[in-house]
């Protein structure tokens, strides 16, 4: 009887397993309220568990027909939710939970991370930025140590590393190498800063990937990346400032699309308008502006493929301050010598001659090929168009011809751009980058000369390699670059097309330790070069923004730099320190120096400028100290101190930035770890006189130093998309102090402006997409 029994249980059994149980489901987990996908939600149901992946999806395999309970918890606190299905189910199930914050005990935990490059490399992230959204690229630049800025008037200004500015400085804009007119001190990046996720600058001649006149550094302006597989977001910047009497606004929307989030798009546009600016005392006459960017971006990023396009536009319209544009000698020296200018004008936001129209399109198409997770190779074109159009104070004589408002002078660039490399991962430790690029760019000029009409040609390639362990990296590269430049130029009445071509080598080698768990050693020695510009060979005339008239020299050679750089970085929870030290020994550097007395032409009179060559040394100390006091407040001790030599002369080298200090004390909330955060924020700039300068060779002496207050406060708040609200009130030289700054070349004339507030609101959005609940 038991036998039977036995065999009876297992048929049963055998019976029971056998049943056809061949189905399955798909769903995701999403936010009852936001819509929000959930990664690492626990899902349920029998016997089975598993947890989302990281676009919130999980599925179960192998199920019996019939009704089933999925059982969901989306993270630690929060109530488990039960969904009620019938298997078979052929869609996709949507489960609506939800979630709320749970809040702990604080827990702070702290980590010293150490950028493991060996050149000084520093990043200034998006939450930073945002707090000085509204800014040119150079004032939001020189929160970092060794960067200051070269001005042109109140309107103008651009970045200076190290003493290095304009083309001994790359700029890339998104991957991009920016070609405008940027070999003129006041020719500014035609780049909206207000599009940027991230602003890093790369100091020495540790630049390779990016080619010649990388000497003084790279400035890499990037965007967010795409929003790939990610739901519609952005955000909305409005600002107003007091001096001027202006503001702009500026939006972003970016996202992937519904049907395939392998598919994303970003779209960005910018105004602003300025009206007269002002000195503490006067009106800085025919200094109001006005510009608009926009942009867009889409992108496709599958397993293997990449591609992505991009097309940007700037424009703006910049008035001279009338005052630089003189109509002779005596007026001249007169306003050399004056404290006030003659004509110091009302305000408006109407421009009037002197002025520039400056226009930049860039289009970068991007193509990249991961072959394995180890090789990886991309392609990238840009073509660049850069319009400049400057209108003199003086009119034509001919009434007909000056009733048609054309422009003096018109400039107009077009650049073309290629580069192919591969980055390979040899192991974990050890990475190379092959890489080659070409460039082809022409330029037309029309009215009044300045320089002349020419085509360049220009290919380079490079290797790049990485090796790093646990404490040690060493990073190391070559590069070789040829240049060719035609120009077409008249010479008594004849067409000349002379030909200038150069070639050299570039190399970099770097080493990084770490040294327990909060120093950091970095070593980088390197040489780069750049040929001679076309305005150092070939320019003769007005310099119309600048206000000057400069002089070229057709024999100039190609510059070249050896450079040495030492930094040491030390981070804990009682000080964080950044030292770097600095040697640059320039074999023919091309400096643009006064030569006086100045010049009367037919449309008035102005300082002449004249580029010379000779060797040069520059050496500098660059630091950042900052020491938390207490909880909520911290003090920030910033230093950079430069110092130039002419070794031909053995004289100081013109045109070097005065030596600074800054100081911020700051109070912020940011650590409590609450929604609501606020801070205030306290700096004081020393700039100092510049001394080092040689009697007698400039049109002014250096103005004296100066110090400027300023200060900032704002709040921010956490919305349920993880961005956050944020308004920011801020005011510049608080004391509303008369001042001029040695790096100002309307020092000749004006005052740099008075006291300016600020106000900035950031407002970010997340659209997501309502589905139907089961």
């Amino acid at each position: 009887m038991k036998v039977y029994l036995l065999g009876a249980f297992i048929c049963c059994s055998i019976l029971a397993y056998s049943q056809n149980c061949p189905y399955k489901i798909i769903g995701q987990v999403r936010d009852m309220h936001t819509n929000q996908i959930i990664a690492d939600a626990r899902v349920s149901i029998q016997t089975k568990v598993i947890q989302t992946d990281s676009l919130g999806f999980f599925h179960f395999e192998d199920l019996c027909p019939g009704n089933l309970t999925l059982h969901c918890v989306p993270h630690f606190g929060c109530e488990p939710m039960d969904l009620e299905i019938q298997v078979p189910y052929n869609d996709l199930i949507t489960f609506k939970v939800e979630t709320h914050q749970v809040e702990l005990d604080e827990l702070l935990i702290e980590a010293y991370h150490f950028p493991r490059e060996s050149q000084e490399k520093m990043t200034l992230k998006t939450n930073d930025i945002s707090q000085i959204k509204g800014n040119t690229l150079g004032e939001q630049l020189i929160r970092f140590p060794g960067v200051t800025s070269l001005n042109t008037g109140s309107s103008i200004v651009k970045p200076v590393i190290n003493g290095m500015h304009s083309n001994r400085l790359v700029v890339v804009n998104n991957g991009i190498r920016q070609e405008g007119q940027q070999w003129g001190s006041e020719h500014a990046p035609e780049i909206d800063p207000n599009l940027a996720g991230n602003l890093t600058v790369i100091q020495g001649a540790s630049g390779l990937q990016y080619g010649t006149d990388a000497i003084g550094g790279v400035i890499l302006v990037s965007p967010d990346e795409l929003r790939y597989q990610k739901n519609t977001a952005g955000w909305i910047k409005l600002n107003g400032n007091s001096n001027g009497r202006g503001g702009g606004v500026s939006g972003l929307i970016a996202g992937s699309f519904t049907k395939s989030k392998k598919w994303a798009y970003r779209v960005h546009g910018t105004g602003r308008i300025n009206g007269t600016q002002k000195a503490p005392d006067y009106w800085i006459k025919n200094t109001a502006s006005n510009e608009y960017s926009y942009s867009a971006a889409l992108g496709y990023k599958g397993e293997k493929f990449e591609m992505d396009v991009f097309y940007t536009k700037y424009s703006t319209n910049l008035g001279i301050f009338t005052g630089s544009h003189i109509g002779n000698l005596s007026d001249l020296n007169a306003a050399f010598a004056a404290s006030t200018p003659k004509d110091t004008g009302s305000f408006t936001y109407q421009l009037e001659n002197p002025k520039q129209l400056v226009q930049h399109d860039l289009s970068k198409i991007h193509l990249a090929y991961n072959w394995n997770k180890k090789i990886k190779t991309s392609l990238v074109y840009g073509y660049q168009f850069n319009l400049r159009q400057e209108y003199d104070l003086h009119k034509a004589y001919n009434d007909s011809i000056a009733a048609l408002n054309l422009p003096a002078f018109e400039l107009n660039l077009w650049t073309n751009s290629l580069e192919l490399k591969t980055e390979i991962k040899h192991s974990n430790r050890f990475k190379s980058i092959f890489g080659v690029s070409g460039l082809e760019q022409s330029n037309a000029y029309s009215g009044r000369f300045f320089i002349p009409n020419f085509k360049k040609l220009q290919f380079g390639g490079y290797y790049l390699g990485t090796y790093e362990n646990e404490k040690w990296l060493f990073d190391f590269g070559v590069r070789y670059d040829y240049s060719k430049l035609q120009v077409f130029i008249y010479d008594d009445n004849i067409l000349t097309k002379p030909i200038r071509q150069f070639q050299n080598p570039s190399a970099s080698a770097g080493v990084s330790r770490l040294l327990g768990h909060h120093w950091i050693v970095r070593l980088n020695l390197g040489t780069a070069w750049r040929p001679a510009s076309i305005n150092e060979l070939y320019s003769n005339g007005l310099h119309h923004g600048a206000a000057s008239i400069e002089i070229g020299d057709a024999q100039l050679k190609k510059e070249i730099v050896y450079n040495s750089q030492l930094g040491v970085q030390y981070k804990s929870h009682i000080a964080k320190v950044d030292l770097s030290v600095f040697y640059n020994y320039f074999d023919g550097y091309i400096n643009l120096q006064p030569s006086l007395p100045p010049m009367l032409t037919i449309i008035g009179a102005f300082p002449v400028f004249r580029y010379v060559q000779s060797n040069v040394q520059i050496t500098g100390l660059n630091g950042r100290v900052e020491i938390p006091i207490g909880k909520y407040v911290s003090y920030q001790f910033q230093g950079n101190f430069l110092f130039g030599t002419d070794l031909r002369s053995n004289q100081y080298l013109y045109g070097m930035p005065s030596n600074r200090i800054s100081q911020r004390v700051r109070f912020s909330t940011a650590r409590s770890g609450t929604r609501l955060n606020c801070f205030v924020e306290l700096e004081l700039l020393d700039v100092f006189k510049q001394k080092r300068y040689v009697p007698n060779s400039d049109y002014v002496s250096p103005p004296k130093g100066y110090d400027l207050l300023s200060a900032q406060a704002g709040i921010s708040k956490k919305m349920n998309s993880g961005e956050s609200l944020q308004v920011v009130l801020a005011c510049s030289n608080l004391t509303n102090l008369s001042y001029r700054d040695y790096m100002n070349r309307f020092r000749y004339f004006t005052d740099e402006l008075g006291r300016n507030w600020t106000i900035k609101v950031l407002v970010p959005f997340s659209i997501t997409k309502k589905e139907q609940k089961l």
